[in-house]
């Protein structure tokens, strides 16, 4: 009997250990769940709250602002579509994203790939002098650039001249990302591709491009979404309705003294599908580019 208290007193404790273990892991993942939770209300609420009140009119939107609506009237959808004529604001921006991120993309991956892997004297200040377009405020270009592409917008157009400055403040950013992925990429990569015959273009192709397209997808999104919610250019160069972009239709809807806040609503709505659309395609690689290099070894 004498020597049954101890060990009893050791089981007791060691069970009052594992269960306060338990009960500190299952807190732990309850504050983790809650956060989580928190954060996903925050994100989804807004985008929920657009569509719902975008679904009611001026008088119901103002009686009751956070709740459901009445009924659920689609119409205003087809308003902005067709007599607003959203749809060509949607396509322009359709467009001048695809050529601003394709042609940006392409310049700032052999830009990068020149500055990066190759060795050449100038390569540090052709890296300064790309840099240095992020110092560079937007506001200060607006004038010279309008004054400078006048040429441009007689022959071309307004929209085709837009993708210009689009493409050109794409660039810094672009190139600073995939020039810092390119040099963490092995070189004994392309050692092997030299080895087996590969020349300069190869290696580019087979070997970097398709090594860097976590980072590509990281540029790809930053240059798109900030064509997409560009307002001051277009604003400047775009006069036309038909020739507007999104920002410039969602705008239309604004007056100096009321605001159509359904049909302001329907025209945010229609603009976030592609955003959304493209995010879920390439938020994988998106969060491997930003990733890549934070973890060593």
């Amino acid at each position: 009997m004498s020597g049954d208290v101890p060990v009893r007193g050791a089981h007791t404790s060691g069970a009052r250990e594992i269960r306060f273990n338990l009960r500190l892991q299952l807190l732990k993942k309850l504050i983790i769940y809650g956060l989580l939770i928190a954060l996903a209300v925050t994100v989804i609420y807004p985008i929920a709250w657009t569509i719902i009140s975008s679904l009611r009119d001026s008088e119901e939107f103002f009686q009751n602002p956070w709740g459901f609506p009445r009924g659920f009237d689609a119409s205003v959808y087809e308003k902005v579509w067709n007599e607003h004529q959203l749809k060509y604001n949607l396509f322009n921006s359709v467009m001048l994203s695809a050529i601003a991120v394709s042609v940006s993309l392409v310049v700032s991956l052999m830009a990068s790939y020149a500055i990066s892997r190759m060795k050449w004297r100038f390569s540090g200040l052709a890296l300064a002098f790309f840099l240095m377009g992020i110092m560079i405020p937007v506001h200060s270009t607006i004038i010279p650039l309008y004054i400078s592409m006048q040429p441009i917008i007689n022959s071309l157009g307004a929209r085709f001249a837009l993708a210009i400055p689009y493409i050109a403040f794409n660039l810094p950013v672009s190139i600073f990302i995939l020039t810092n992925f390119m040099r963490s990429i092995p070189s004994v990569l392309e050692e092997a591709a030299v080895i087996d015959g590969c020349s300069v273009p190869q290696l580019f192709l087979r070997i970097i491009v398709p090594t860097s397209l976590p980072a590509i997808a990281t540029v790809s999104i930053f240059s798109f979404l900030g064509v997409w919610n560009e307002l001051l250019f277009a604003l400047v160069f775009l006069s036309r309705n038909t020739e507007q972009t999104l920002p410039l239709g969602i705008l239309r809807f604004t007056g100096r003294y009321a605001v159509q806040w359904s049909e302001t609503l329907a025209a945010v709505s229609i603009a976030m599908i592609p955003s959304m659309v493209i995010y879920m395609i390439l938020q994988d690689r998106l969060i491997k580019g930003m990733t890549a290099g934070a973890v060593k070894g």
